[in-house]
């Protein structure tokens, strides 16, 4: 239990509201679920964004991409937080071309359960299929 009497959010609850998030179904529990201050770090850039912010981009994908499923690879979890690995599957709005996303989380959470830190390993083929 938080000092304020609400239930912690378990691991598993974080990635289903990721999953949510991620397919278009609404990211406001996955925002619920974030620390304040909370980061994501992307390996591409190598910067930390503000994790609020960074879910324009999330929010994106599905005004793209149609269809958007989330498969599980792989959900772990570690002293912290939980390793999640998934593949997203669409179809890309503009073209009809099947679009296939594989990306690794590290996410890193608090006393309360909240995410502080994403490190997100993205797939570097996404931009391509989008085109």
């Amino acid at each position: 239990m938080t000092d304020t009497g609400e239930q912690m959010p378990s691991n598993e609850a974080i990635a289903d509201a990721f999953d949510d998030a991620l397919t278009g179904k609404g990211g406001d529990a996955f925002v619920a679920v974030l620390a304040p201050g909370a980061v994501v770090w992307h390996n591409h850039d190598r910067q930390d964004v503000d994790a609020r912010d960074n879910m324009a981009a999330v929010d994106m994908l599905s005004q793209i991409v149609d269809e958007l499923v989330n498969e599980r690879r792989l959900f772990t979890p570690i002293e912290g937080g939980f390793v999640l690995q998934y593949v997203t599957r669409g179809r890309v709005r503009s073209t009809g071309n099947s679009f296939e996303m594989h990306n690794c989380l590290v996410v890193h959470t608090d006393a309360d359960g909240l995410v502080t830190r994403i490190d997100e390993y993205v797939d570097p083929t996404v931009g391509a299929q989008l085109s």
